[in-house]
């Protein structure tokens, strides 16, 4: 059976590895987010559709509180190993001396597999000096960082990542939100023939008709990352737009898992 016929007949893909790599945790203040958002719940949405594992950010962490969001998500990969997995969020909005303290706490108490950015929400650019301990940290350890854009204007910017990217060489750098739109995808996808270490993401709540196979013409199959939003978004439709998708199962397999096992190391 291919990807594409398990897709129409709603066949479970219990021997497919996905990996949902920008995933999000409890409540936002101005959406509405199916039973809070709780771990339990993502973890009972994944077994739905046949999802392995998501990497998250909690929205508090993302939002009013960074240190009590890494907490809550060390909590839930804690309650449900290996199918949740945490990313250590900052906020540049801290001393320097504070993000570092923050980085060594969870590098001694369970790892740091990855971080995520959020300029967006921390009213600062990707290129602030806030963020320099996270990019040093990454680099010394081969780690990606997934941000919600670059530019820290605009969902999808992208005016600083290369720039990064050749600072930082070592870092796996994930454009979030690279198929939002005809324009951010163009964008992204220029960004990331640029450099090596550049990649991009799914996540988006718009489903445009052809945006992937037009994403991976340009940049490769092995350079895209399956991403929903969960609990933000359901994670039915962004799972379905690669599994209908006009690429080979081979293809497909890269983006819904076996990238993001390369690139987090997992």
């Amino acid at each position: 059976m291919t990807l594409n016929d398990a897709c129409l007949t709603g066949t479970v893909l219990r021997d497919e590895l996905i990996i949902d790599a920008h995933t999000h945790m409890g409540p936002w203040y101005n959406f509405h987010v199916p039973e809070e958002g709780t771990a339990a719940s993502m973890v009972h949405a994944m077994d739905l559709v046949g999802i392995d594992t998501v990497i998250a950010s909690p929205h508090i962490a993302i939002g009013p509180d960074w240190r009590q969001g890494n907490e809550d998500v060390a909590a839930a990969a804690g309650e449900f190993p290996g199918r949740i997995l945490p990313f250590v969020t900052v906020n540049p909005n801290y001393s320097r001396e504070q993000v570092e303290a923050e980085i060594a706490r969870w590098e001694k108490e369970t790892g740091v597999l990855a971080f995520k950015l959020h300029p967006s929400c921390h009213g600062r650019r990707a290129s602030d000096q806030g963020y320099f301990p996270v990019y040093e940290y990454a680099d010394a350890h081969s780690l990606p960082i997934l941000s919600h854009c670059w530019d820290g204007d605009s969902c999808g910017g992208t005016s600083t990542v290369n720039g990064l990217a050749g600072m930082f060489p070592n870092v796996s750098f994930i454009i979030g939100h690279s198929a939002s739109s005809w324009e951010v995808m163009h964008a992204a996808a220029l960004e990331a023939t640029r450099r090596e270490n550049v990649y991009l993401d799914l996540t988006g709540s718009r489903l445009l008709r052809g945006l992937l196979e037009e994403m991976v013409r340009r940049v490769g199959a092995h350079r895209v990352l399956l991403g929903t939003d969960m609990p933000f978004i359901d994670p039915r439709p962004g799972l379905g737009r690669v599994l209908r998708a006009d690429l080979s199962d081979d293809d497909k397999r890269l983006i819904l898992g076996l990238n993001a096992k390369r690139v987090f190391g997992l």
